[in-house]
């Protein structure tokens, strides 16, 4: 009989003990007596906080909430009950997304993101996405920093990030977290992009899902709001294959630039994104990463996502173009009527 699967959305939290590998390798034992030690506060309160407690994975642990406050919860009281200890230095991480239940494991998206959240989370500290901050911030028991719009690579994701705050949490610093921050579109002018075919750099057959990609993201993008997105006959007419970013941009009067590369092989692929800023001449988000090729859907999703969180396509920016702001939006219809020629 094969084994359940369910999907569902969870709060997830991820911990580990930074550093946990040195003392391993020093005094095995003095490690080992620590990870008892910290399953045996955490676990109990996991139980107390209606988590479900998955696995351990060396040092790190795996467990799911029915929602971001009792996670957040769990994770504040963890982090103040091992303050005093020294050698319990852990970081962790939550987030809310779609997890697959199998077989007494747990896996999926929102398991991929909380992960990495955990890894940028200060020692003493607790790092958790804009979905979590949502459901804290008219809590009074709940503070937090921003940390910014952060590319997690090799997720696919761009992921609003904050950091808790607490007299017993350690509280990260905003200029830890420049590398991975993606400057969004900030200008009062609307929005404005060329998605370019993707590169196929696999076999000849494989150009037919490099290009849908582009025409997938391209109809994500369009449908999304006010948002510029020249279409693939204006991009295909320009000869785009022979011109720089900055030409193509002129020729399309748009300011962003997408574009990234396909290898499909077997049922493996590796796909890369760049966004390109014309007008300040700089690269402003780029990923890469390795997949089985059924996740192809979940990551043009993510690539959707995160080119419009990059565009910075929020109602507040509608908002300002419809009602008060005359030059940005002469400059949408300018652009209409360019695409239209």
């Amino acid at each position: 009989m094969s084994p359940i699967v369910k999907r569902q959305s969870a709060a997830v939290m991820f911990t580990d003990i930074a550093g946990y590998t040195d003392i391993m390798a020093s005094d095995e034992e003095k490690a080992l007596s620590l990870l008892q030690e910290k399953h045996s506060v955490l676990k109990p309160l996991i139980d107390k906080h209606d988590g479900v407690y998955v696995k351990g994975t060396g040092d790190g642990t795996l467990s799911y909430f029915d929602s971001a406050y009792k996670a957040s919860k769990c994770a504040k009281l963890f982090q103040e009950s091992i303050y005093d200890n020294e050698n319990m230095n852990v970081r962790v991480g939550i987030h809310v997304g779609d997890i697959v239940l199998d077989d007494g494991d747990v896996y999926g998206d929102g398991v991929n993101v909380a992960s990495r959240l955990e890894n940028m989370s200060p020692v003493g500290g607790i790092c958790v996405s804009s979905t979590v901050y949502d459901e804290l911030r008219n809590k009074k028991d709940f503070d937090g920093v921003k940390l910014g719009l952060q590319s997690l690579k090799g997720v696919g994701r761009l992921i609003e990030i904050y950091g808790l705050r607490g007299d017993l949490l350690i509280e990260p610093k905003p200029s830890d977290y420049q590398d991975d921050k993606v400057a969004v579109h900030s200008d009062n002018e609307v929005p404005s992009i060329a998605i370019i075919p993707f590169d196929n750099k696999g076999a000849d057959e494989d150009v037919f899902y490099a290009y849908g990609i582009s025409a997938d993201l391209i109809s994500d993008c369009s449908g999304a709001g006010l948002i510029r997105v020249a279409g693939l006959k204006d991009i295909e007419k320009h000869n785009y294959q022979s011109l720089n970013y900055e030409e193509l941009s002129k020729k399309l009067f748009v300011r962003y630039i997408a574009q990234g590369t396909l290898w499909k092989m077997d049922d493996m692929f590796q796909l890369s994104v760049e966004l390109y800023d014309t007008k300040d001449k700089k690269v402003v988000w780029s990923d890469r990463w390795q997949e089985n090729w059924e996740n192809l859907i979940s990551i043009k999703r993510n690539l959707s996502d995160g080119l419009l969180k990059a565009l910075n396509t929020k109602p507040e920016i509608e908002k300002k173009v419809e009602t008060n702001n005359t030059e940005a939006y002469e400059y949408y219809l300018k652009g209409l009527a360019q695409m239209a020629k």
